[in-house]
């Protein structure tokens, strides 16, 4: 597993529908992956995560699911295009068991992916962001 780049807990609110997360980064040289998890359990190795977000840079391929008492459920994977440099900026945008990704590029969101949770969205109690990640340069809670 890759090392932890960064972890916060969600403040100051809990997350509902219309909330949203945006997230702006700077990867390694020669990145291959990164994840950003929205975990139910502030620690280092948590057993419940609600959205597991991994994009395989190197094989152009999202990987989405969540972890259920410390096992990870059934994967889902699909193509997307690399990112254009090393800065990347995505936002979460959080519906009744649904979670909207959306590449941003020109401070214009492009969904790229939507993901139904298992876990209520109210039981996200931080972020962690793993892998070929550099920096997080912007942290942004938009509360609806």
């Amino acid at each position: 597993m890759p090392p932890i780049a960064y972890s916060t807990n969600i403040i100051p609110n809990i997350l509902r529908k219309g909330d949203k997360i945006r997230i702006k980064g700077v990867l390694k040289d020669n990145a291959q992956e990164f994840s950003i998890n929205f975990v139910n359990e502030l620690c280092k190795n948590p057993d419940f995560i609600t959205y597991h977000f991994k994009w395989l840079l190197d094989e152009q391929v999202i990987v989405e699911n969540y972890k259920d008492n410390g096992s990870w459920m059934d994967h889902m994977e699909q193509d997307y295009d690399s990112l254009d440099g090393q800065i990347f900026e995505l936002e979460f945008a959080f519906q009744d068991g649904v979670i909207d990704v959306y590449k941003i590029y020109e401070n214009a969101p492009n969904r790229i992916t939507t993901y139904e949770t298992y876990f209520d969205i109210s039981d996200i109690k931080g972020l962690q962001v793993w892998g070929d990640v550099k920096k997080i340069s912007e942290l942004t809670y938009k509360y609806a």
